[in-house]
């Protein structure tokens, strides 16, 4: 967790019970609004999930960036849009007011931190330590939620190397 001028949480959360719980714990954190980047993964994973964890995005977040995380060979826009569907339809956060969907990862998360004011709370949840995002026909990218998060805290001037 690193705390600034507002604080940053990653965590794994893939399903709607960790999911939750995380929700959960935030209330025991200070905070003003709370800015989320989230996905869900594909290759066939649990799609009823993508929804549900849209839902409880939805019903906590002020602000939810929907993006990639693991789409195997699945069509990534597809899940963006499926677990996006579960945050319309609590009826809350509205596209491209509070609601975003970003395919790339870095660039959600460069979004999230750069909307964040004093105080906020981002949260970035599905991949945190896993050194991988699988692609299609098992291609790997080098990831790390917390490399990526920390480089664009530095890039935006909000810590110091």
């Amino acid at each position: 967790m690193i705390r600034k001028p507002f604080t940053v949480l990653i965590d794994y959360a893939p399903e709607p019970a960790s999911l939750q719980a995380l929700y959960d714990l935030t209330d025991t954190i200070s905070h003003e609004r709370i800015i989320h980047v989230f996905g869900s993964a594909g290759g066939g994973r649990d799609v009823a999930r993508r929804p549900l964890l849209g839902k409880i995005a939805g019903t906590h977040a002020n602000i939810a960036i929907v993006t990639n995380e693991d789409p195997y060979d699945d069509d990534p826009m597809k899940i963006i849009n499926q677990v996006a569907q579960g945050v319309v339809n609590v009826g809350r956060l509205h596209d491209q007011e509070d609601l975003f969907r970003v395919f790339d990862r870095r660039e959600a998360i460069r979004l999230a931190i750069s909307k964040a004011k004093a105080d906020d709370l981002v949260l970035i949840t599905g991949k945190a330590c896993e050194q991988w995002i699988m692609g299609p026909l098992g291609t790997k990218q080098p990831w790390d939620d917390r490399r990526v998060a920390r480089q664009e805290l530095e890039r935006l001037g909000v810590l110091s190397t």
